[in-house]
């Protein structure tokens, strides 16, 4: 029998600063309308991983013709302790305007975040006051 929901725990909340007033646009190309947006900085907090959003990281979106929107982002993130991970995702926009996505993560093999290589995540984003800020659960 299908599971109707999946166990998962809260990984961490991640806050955004992205400009997107200086965002490339390439309007109507092969794949829909193209926007490649620079995220410079922005925070992560959470029980078991803190730290900052570097730059460069971004995010490669694309508008299909129906206004379906595909996110595909990568984010470099620097932990309070100094270790360095790198976060990347896609996902989609869709018609209530809730960013959905399934990060991954690639940190060194022998340090203290080794367990975030084998996760695969989700993460449900909102838009508070003009920003951008998911929150991210590990799937168990």
């Amino acid at each position: 029998m299908p599971e109707t929901s999946l166990p998962v725990r809260h990984l961490f909340s991640m806050a955004i600063d992205a400009d997107l007033s200086s965002a490339t646009r390439i309007k109507g190309g092969p794949f829909g309308s193209r926007m490649i947006a620079s995220v410079d900085s922005g925070t992560v907090t959470g029980e078991r991983i803190n730290g900052t959003i570097l730059g460069p990281s971004g995010d490669w979106l694309y508008r299909w013709a129906d206004g379906t929107m595909h996110l595909d982002v990568r984010i470099s993130i620097r932990t309070d302790d100094g270790t360095d991970i790198l976060m990347e995702y896609q996902g989609k926009i869709v018609e209530d305007g809730t960013p959905r996505s399934a990060p991954t993560f690639q940190t060194s093999m022998d340090g203290d975040y080794a367990w975030l290589n084998k996760i695969q995540a989700i993460g449900i984003g909102s838009f508070p006051e003009g920003g951008l800020v998911y929150e991210v659960y590990e799937l168990l």
